[in-house]
């Protein structure tokens, strides 16, 4: 079994949280794992790229271009970005919530922008889903819990790779003890997000 999988979004949104808490479920399941993260200026919402590869046998971190089996993205814009690392059989999640650039202010042109987005992915991704990780963590009263929402959501796709129960136990091992309830919370309800057919 191999899995490699792309992790993309913004500085702020818990990427390295949440694909670390994935490299452990993983370990906890007996995979080899390696990892790599590219940071642009993450304070400042800058890009943050992580690589992820498990499986029986993993030599290397990086992930080549056109070999990414998935990417889980934060916000769409940056998942847009990595579009060149999926596979052509390649499977894209993605949380809808979408982040201008810095330098860029018209606001006008937000849903257009949103809009081609949307269809870059549906044309670049064999099996595109969709979770509004930032509406639900608002109901949940925590908007520190998206990245959360959406590995609950992924986690729907990695059923035959990574037990649920070693996500949640990767989940309260990571986490402070005060935040554990409402992140397995948010795990939760990003798992009811995703309906596969």
């Amino acid at each position: 079994m191999k899995l490699d999988i792309v992790f993309a979004g913004v500085g702020g949104q818990g990427i390295v949280v949440a694909s670390d808490i994935f490299c452990e479920a993983a370990l906890l399941d007996g995979w080899d794992v390696a990892k790599a993260e590219v940071h642009g200026m993450a304070q400042r919402g800058g890009s943050i790229v992580a690589h992820v590869r498990i499986g029986d046998n993993v030599q290397a971190p990086l992930i080549e271009k056109g070999k990414a089996d998935m990417i889980l993205g934060f916000e769409m814009l940056e998942t847009a970005r990595t579009l060149s690392m999926l596979s052509k059989n390649g499977t894209v999640l993605v949380n809808t919530k979408y982040i201008s650039p810095s330098t860029y202010f018209d606001t006008s042109k937000k849903s257009l922008t949103s809009e081609k987005l949307f269809m870059m992915l549906q044309e670049n991704a064999k099996r595109l889903f969709t979770v509004d990780g930032q509406s639900i963590a608002v109901k949940l009263g925590n908007l520190r819990v998206v990245n959360t929402v959406l590995l609950g959501a992924f986690s729907t796709l990695l059923e035959d790779s990574i037990q649920i129960e070693s996500l949640k136990k990767a989940i309260s091992d990571r986490l402070k003890d005060k935040h554990v309830a409402v992140n397995l919370k948010a795990f939760q309800f990003g798992r009811e997000q995703v309906v596969l057919s």
